[in-house]
């Protein structure tokens, strides 16, 4: 991306660590909207409410024991440990508008991150504002 760009319900986000995106959810707006989507801020972080698991893990970190089949973004079968997408304690979106807030709280950008325990970065590949995304 060119220009960072406010983050809204649908944003396309992936762990570094993970297999497959994700689209970022917002169970209840904030208040706030562009293009009549409604903004994310900091704290909208929250794992399988927020974001959910990103597919396969392979962060050395993942001491799961399990393994899991799935279809690859590409279309084949991958197999490997399942993301336990897990938060720090604390943890919040990194690198926000501190600027703009979103019900008293840092707008994300498309410049926004968010560490897993596990060690993965998740960043953003889409902000959602686009219907093409």
């Amino acid at each position: 991306m060119d220009k960072p760009e406010y983050v809204v319900r649908g944003a396309l986000i992936q762990c570094e660590c993970g297999s497959h995106r994700r689209k970022l959810n917002l169970p209840h707006s904030h208040g706030a909207y562009v293009n009549d989507k409604p903004m994310m801020n900091e704290s909208d972080c929250m794992p399988e409410v927020h974001i959910s698991s990103f597919g396969i893990c392979d962060s050395p970190e993942n001491q799961s024991g399990e393994t899991v089949y799935l279809i690859s973004m590409e279309g084949t079968e991958i197999a490997g440990k399942p993301c336990q997408f897990t938060l720090l304690e604390n943890a919040r979106w990194e690198k926000t508008k501190e600027q703009a807030k979103v019900e008293g709280e840092s707008a994300l950008t498309t410049e926004s991150v968010l560490s897993c325990a596990w060690g993965g970065v998740i960043q953003f590949y889409s902000s959602g504002q686009h219907e093409e995304e």
